[in-house]
């Protein structure tokens, strides 16, 4: 008798059926990601390159950071990735030193007790008999490359949980339970704080720099800098910030590194003054 068949090989053929069809798929997931989003995300990060270069060249920003709308975490190269977070953020870095220049001027001419107590309060002194010169030691821009590469640091570019959940950039830490956070993973008793965008990390970032009194010195270092009529840089104030992290002097060696080997001292000149004795 002719056996016709062998039923054992029959699951096999499906199997084999089953991975082709597979395959097939997944190089089709493949050839559209490829077709439709590379070039968007290379075209993105072309443009963010380009904005840098920009930047540096010509000492302005001519770009929003809204016209950077891919995710660092989204291209698989490690440079691109910083292209596209140094893009992203470097505006929003520009416009809070903005806003804390124009709370400056309030400072300088208001002569309102009303106004001058509501930006004591804000920036951690006492309402009351504020002096302006304590204000103003405390409402100051913070320089560019220096706020960049601590985003860079404790947000990894950007890729870091904290950041894609939270908005968080900085690893600011709250043990306040009505505070929104992110609770670690590795770590009990405090959250990481979150934010409804990025603009509110860098502003609650430049706030507590501005503010704690664990910065205090730094806030000294760039007053003298200012008395004396120099720019403010990034590795100037770098050395103040040892109370930031408990890596202490390597923590500030990762900040410096961070500044060299990207060229972000050269964003310092966006601050667009040369501080005068104030």
């Amino acid at each position: 008798m002719i056996q016709l068949s062998n039923p054992r090989r029959i699951p096999w053929l499906g199997i084999a059926v089953v991975v082709v069809l597979l395959g097939v798929l997944v190089g089709s997931v493949f050839w559209w990601r490829t077709a439709h989003r590379a070039p968007d995300l290379d075209i993105q990060i072309a443009t963010a390159r380009a904005a840098l270069e920009r930047a540096r060249q010509q000492r302005a920003i001519d770009f929003s950071a809204d016209d950077i709308t891919v995710a660092p975490y989204e291209s698989d190269a490690f440079e691109d990735r910083k292209v596209l977070f140094l893009a992203k953020i470097l505006p929003l870095v520009a416009a809070e030193n903005e806003r804390i220049l124009a709370q400056r001027e309030i400072v300088k001419r208001s002569s309102s007790s009303a106004q001058l107590n509501a930006l004591a309060l804000v920036y951690g002194l006492q309402p009351g008999s504020v002096r302006k010169e304590n204000l103003l030691r405390r409402i100051d821009v913070l320089p560019p490359s220096l706020v960049l590469a601590q985003a860079a640091i404790e947000s990894a570019w950007g890729t870091s949980r904290f950041a894609r959940e939270g908005n968080a950039l900085f690893g600011e830490r709250t043990y306040d339970p009505d505070t929104p956070g992110i609770t670690p993973k590795r770590a009990t008793g405090f959250k990481v704080k979150s934010f409804t965008s990025l603009q509110g990390s860098v502003r609650s970032y430049m706030r507590t720099l501005n503010a704690h009194r664990a910065y205090r010195a730094l806030r000294e270092r760039r007053a003298a800098v200012r008395a004396l009529g120099q720019p403010l840089s990034g590795p100037v104030l770098a050395a103040h910030l040892r109370a930031y992290s408990e890596l202490g002097n390597d923590y500030i060696d990762m900040i410096m590194d961070t500044i060299a080997a990207n060229r972000l001292d050269e964003f310092d000149h966006l601050l667009a003054i040369t501080p005068t004795r104030q």
